[in-house]
Order: C-alpha cells, then sequence, then structure tokens
C-alpha cells in the first residue's frame, strides 16, 4: 500500500499543469533523461497535501511507515536527517540535553541554532546523576557499529529522560532480521536517513516519535523546514517502505551471501567487523584515501575514505559488484599521498566545528585547540574538510 506514491501516480494523467514547477511534469529532448521522472514533481496542491500541516496522503504514508517500524508516529522529511535533527532538538529545547559519544555536526549546529543548553558526557552513570531532560547518542555510527541501546535506554529511564538516537545510518534495520534491532524499539525520538541505506531520493529522512513528545514533534518540524518539499522524495519514501516491508528478508539474505562470496575469494581484503554487515568497512593502514582512488579509477566509487579504511554501503542494488570491487582491491598496493604541513594551527583555537565529510562528526569543536595528533588526520584528508572559510581552517 502506498497512498502517496499512488497519488502522484494518478496525477500524471492530468492534462495542462499551470503550477510550480515549471517544467509541467514533461521530459526534454538532449536531457538523457534527466527529467524521467518529472510526472511525480509536483507541489502542494488539492490532491497532495501539505507537508508542514500533514492531514491526507502525506500522512497516510507516514502512518504507514510508522507502523512497519513499531512507532507511534513517524514524520518525513526532504533535505535529510538534518531536518529531522533540528525538529528532535527543537522538540526537547526547554530541557537540559546531554549527549553521549560522536554526535554528527547537525547535532552541533542546531545546538547554536536553538542556543540549547547541551553537555557532553562520557558514561551512563553521569544520565542519572546530571539531570538531563533528554539524552542523545548516535547508532549506528559511520562504520556500522552499533550502540548498547538497552543500557542507554534504561538508564534515562531511571533519571527520567527522553531518549534521541540518530540512526541515519540504520533505516534498512526494521526490514530483516538479519540486521540489528531498530532503535526505534527504544527511543522517543529516532531519525533516520533513509536515502542512506534504502531505495530513497537523496534528502529522504524520517523521525520517528512517541506519542507522548508528537504534539511537540509535529510543531517542530513545522518551524524546521522549507516550504517546497520535493514530491520526488517523498513518493520514494512511501515507496521504498512499501518494497522493504515486502522483499526485506529476501533482500538482505542475498546481500549477506554476496558479502560472504566476496570475502571468501578474496581473502587479502580485510573487512573490518561490524554489526551492520551491510557497511563494508575495508582495512588498509596509511592507504585507505590511496585504494578509494584506486576504485574509482576502475569505476567504483566508496561511500567515504580515511587514511586507513574505505567504506562500502552495500545493499541489494550493488551487492553484484562487490567481488569485482574486492578483486580491484586487491591489486592495490599504493600509501596515501603526502598533505602539506599544517602544524602552525598547533595550539591554536579552533573558530568553526572542524572535520571530515563523510562521516561529519566534528573532531575539534568551536572553542577546542587543535592538538598535534588531530592536526595530522586533518591534514591526512584535507580535501575533505568542513567547517572552513575558502578551504583554510580559521583559528584564533
Amino acid at each position: 500500500m502506498t497512498p502517496l506514491f499512488d497519488a502522484l501516480l494518478r496525477y500524471r494523467k492530468v492534462k495542462g499543469r499551470f503550477h510550480m514547477p515549471s517544467h509541467g511534469g514533461r521530459s526534454f529532448k538532449g536531457s538523457a533523461g534527466l527529467y524521467a521522472s518529472a510526472p511525480f514533481d509536483v507541489t502542494e496542491l488539492s490532491f497532495s497535501d501539505l507537508l508542514a500541516e500533514s492531514s491526507g496522503v502525506i500522512l497516510r504514508a507516514e502512518e504507514l511507515a510508522a507502523r512497519a517500524y513499531g512507532a507511534d508516529h513517524t514524520l518525513f522529511f526532504t533535505a535529510g536527517a538534518t531536518d529531522a535533527v533540528r525538529t528532535a532538538l527543537l522538540s526537547v529545547r526547554e530541557k537540559r540535553v546531554a549527549f553521549l559519544g560522536d554526535m554528527h555536526k547537525s547535532f552541533h549546529a542546531a545546538k547554536r541554532l536553538f542556543s540549547l543548553d547541551v553537555t557532553e558526557i562520557a558514561d551512563l552513570g553521569e544520565i542519572e546523576r546530571g539531570g538531563f531532560g533528554a539524552v542523545c547518542v548516535t547508532s549506528p555510527d559511520y562504520y556500522g557499529r552499533t550502540r548498547d541501546l538497552a543500557a542507554v535506554a534504561e538508564a534515562c529511564r531511571a533519571a527520567g529522560a527522553l531518549l534521541i538516537v540518530d540512526e541515519a545510518h540504520g533505516a534498512h534495520f526494521a526490514f530483516s532480521s538479519l540486521l540489528p534491532e531498530s532503535a526505534v524499539k527504544y527511543a522517543d525520538l529516532t531519525i533516520h536517513g533513509a536515502h542512506k541505506t534504502l531505495p530513497v531520493y537523496t534528502g529522504g529522512a524520517m523521525l520517528h516519535v512517541r506519542e507522548t513528545v508528537y504534539a511537540a514533534a509535529r510543531a517542530a518540524r513545522r518551524e524546521v523546514i522549507g516550504t517546497s518539499p520535493s514530491y520526488l522524495v517523498l513518493a520514494s519514501l512511501d515507496y521504498a517502505r512499501d518494497l522493504f516491508e515486502r522483499k526485506g528478508e529476501e533482500y538482505y539474505g542475498a546481500v549477506k551471501r554476496a558479502i560472504e562470496r566476496a570475502k571468501a575469494k578474496h581473502p587479502a581484503v580485510e573487512v573490518l567487523p561490524a554489526e551492520d554487515f551491510t557497511r563494508v568497512v575495508i582495512a588498509k593502514r596509511g592507504g585507505g584515501l590511496a585504494l578509494a582512488a584506486h576504485l574509482e579509477k576502475h569505476g567504483f566509487y566508496a561511500e567515504a575514505a580515511d587514511a586507513d579504511r574505505v567504506v562500502l554501503i552495500v545493499t541489494p542494488f550493488n551487492a553484484k559488484h562487490l567481488e569485482r570491487a574486492f578483486a580491484i582491491a586487491e591489486t592495490c598496493d599504493e600509501k596515501n599521498a603526502e598533505y602539506p604541513d599544517i602544524s602552525d594551527i598547533i595550539g591554536k583555537v579552533s573558530v568553526y566545528d572542524v572535520g571530515v565529510y563523510p562521516p561529519g562528526i566534528p573532531l575539534v569543536k568551536e572553542g577546542e585547540i587543535f592538538t598535534k595528533e588531530k592536526v595530522e588526520i586533518l591534514r591526512a584528508n584535507l580535501d575533505r574538510l568542513f567547517g572552513t572559510i575558502d578551504g583554510k581552517i580559521v583559528t584564533k
């Protein structure tokens, strides 16, 4: 059942579109398929609902998503998990907020944007002692490693705190028993960047919320999102959820077999352990960036790379290429290139959150001092830094 997708499917038959977007649902000669999905690219019309105040086909699609994930309610977004993060934090803006472990740069930006009372904590014991109203964690991380959410949830319940989980990279967990449990089981607010692991157009995201925070979350979304949501993205959220509800077990069984075959045939490729087996992280000490470049020369693009690792997101739609990618990886004996010296920033204070994207986790936060160890990491990734001005790290 796909109420939003079906509504757009029916609308393809109308005679004239005198509304934005101005392409009118047409394809164009010479566009090389760029406008193939144009018939689905509509705006908020009488039949297509209003994202900020969903009450029609969008709301019905959100309700089906909530059912699929076991959530009380689900909210859709079309500008990425960043808007879901902002909505979650704005929903609890009157509370003291703690975060445990690494958080995406969008979290730290929202903290400043909304002037939130945010504290970094080091362990679960601080949750009960700290008097926090909400606790934020990330699980899984960029490398497919998950956190013990049951323990975090227990600590939050004991302290009367809401649990917010950034599970942006785990939107697929709900669709196969082979995958880790979804954070929806434990969290009051769960963030999913659906386009990261599901066949959703870029920007498709969801926020799953418990009944107790639903009204606050809907009100917060109204303030956060733009007024021109992409219906291509919304329809793909609806369609992908239905597809994976029906075929998720079959799909991920096949993905797991493909990964095991590739590992068995190419044992020289070292794959790091992770709870999410679909996140294939290849270890290449001192040569991660070189390996990513080597793969690109042969037409294979990784999700991310750092000095020692290459990250591949394996899905039902690319698993067939994995063996070939592993075969190419075996032939790489290159090391990472040397980057310019930036040791002059050691000991100085950062003006902005600075880190490597992806994964988008600030390595040095605004107001922190650049250490020698962190500068070495930044130096090895100068072409992928965020938090710079015209490519330069700003200090004071």
